[in-house]
């Protein structure tokens, strides 16, 4: 951690920012803040659903009819934040350790608007040191995900932000090549959101490949970093609150699959949940392999790999949640997607906002619009969401950034 806030306070010119652009930083950040600012209004709860200080049951019918739902509000009533019980000695949560011991901690501010207000700093500062590593990287790509709708929909749904700060500063970490801060922020990562795990393989098979001296040192950096980050921040809950901490491991092994292809082959009974768990593994797992190949074959450098990765595996997994685009598209900025592939992910992010809220929403209420509804409407957008993701997924050589094979081995 030390290592990576020397690497924002260090004083040095970021690459890819243009020589006297005084503001480069400052104004995607004031956009982004303001966008966060704007969620934070909208998603806010009525004081009618407030009426034992948090959020009750009533706040699920209340926030899909207002299209305002947000973990960060609902999980300070459904896990009992306030009663400030230990996180997974004491009360299981469902997210990795990081992230259980952050929302724990802000339930300790005075009342729900002390959490509130704590969860929105918070994020905001993960919002910064995403941005940051975004804009030292890769330049005016920070405008992109300061100015993208998906931020003021999904900012403050889930805690994504934190460990989308992680992958950003694991990425800048690597190709500035100091392996043992990538590490660590990977190992950071995946204690805080697990998406960063995706990294590991990519970035470490990046290192392998390398034929400089000392890469087989370098490669040792790197995953002792990231293995001792996550043995740091697991092992004391995985010792005393073993139920609680593997929750998050087993939470969605017997959930049914989210509305899609999964969902509709076990609904006509072709597949048992059992069997999409399965299946989605294989997929994933060879996806993976075929993006290691063509690292091999140095099409991808170890950064668009990873990226290719997050998206097929969002792709074919059977739980998806609207703000997972937020992820692949940040990762898709990394790779220096094209405008016209981020403003359709910008697109299909936000039908599928839509979608979900409005579904919610009917479902909850009981309307009689709901059948005609599911009968029109999903379809389309899950259509559109899933090619938006399988195009993030294809991050080919193109030569405006590869210019030869020594870049595709080494970034």
């Amino acid at each position: 951690m030390c290592s990576g806030l020397r690497l924002i306070l260090s004083g040095r010119k970021a690459r890819g920012l243009v020589k006297g652009e005084k503001y480069g930083m400052w104004r995607p950040l004031i956009v982004g803040l303001i966008a966060l600012g704007f969620s934070a209004l909208r998603i806010f709860p009525s004081h009618l659903v407030m009426a034992d200080g948090h959020p009750d049951f009533s706040y699920y019918a209340y926030s899909f009819r207002h299209w305002s739902y947000s973990d960060v509000v609902a999980l300070y009533g459904s896990r009992r934040l306030f009663l400030h019980q230990l996180p997974y000695v004491q009360n299981v949560i469902e997210y990795p350790v990081l992230i259980g011991l952050y929302m724990s901690v802000m339930a300790h501010l005075p009342g729900f608007p002390g959490y509130f207000l704590g969860s929105l700093v918070g994020l905001s500062l993960g919002f910064f040191g995403a941005l940051w590593a975004l804009r030292a990287g890769r330049g005016s790509a920070a405008w992109w995900f300061a100015a993208t709708p998906m931020l003021t929909l999904y900012g403050l749904t889930n805690w994504d932000l934190l460990g989308i700060a992680t992958w950003g500063m694991a990425v800048l970490a690597y190709e500035r090549e100091r392996w043992w801060t990538s590490g660590l922020w990977v190992g950071i990562g995946v204690a805080t959101k697990f998406f960063p795990i995706v990294l590991l393989p990519y970035l470490a098979f990046g290192l392998w490949r390398r034929r400089d001296s000392g890469h087989r040192r370098h490669l040792r950096q790197f995953l002792g970093a990231a293995a001792l980050a996550g043995i740091i921040i697991n092992l004391p809950f995985a010792i005393t609150g073993w139920r609680g901490w593997t929750e998050f491991f087993t939470f969605n092994s017997g959930r049914a699959p989210d509305p899609g292809l999964w969902a509709r082959l076990v609904a006509i009974h072709w597949l048992r949940i059992a069997d999409v768990n399965l299946l989605t593994l294989a997929i994933t797992a060879a996806g993976g392999v075929l993006l290691l190949d063509a690292m091999r074959k140095e099409r991808l450098n170890p950064v668009e790999a990873a990226g290719s990765a997050l998206a097929w595996w969002l792709l074919v997994n059977k739980v998806y949640s609207p703000q997972y685009m937020l992820w692949a598209y940040y990762a898709a900025l990394w790779c220096r997607a094209t405008p016209v592939k981020l403003v359709f992910m910008n697109i299909a992010g936000v039908c599928d906002f839509f979608l979900a809220m409005r579904w919610l929403e009917l479902g909850t209420t009981g309307s009689p619009f709901l059948a005609p509804f599911v009968a029109r409407i999903p379809g389309p957008v899950i259509a559109l969401r899933d090619t938006a993701l399988f195009w993030a997924a294809i991050t080919w050589k193109r030569p405006v950034f590869l210019h030869n094979r020594t870049q595709a081995r080494q970034v």
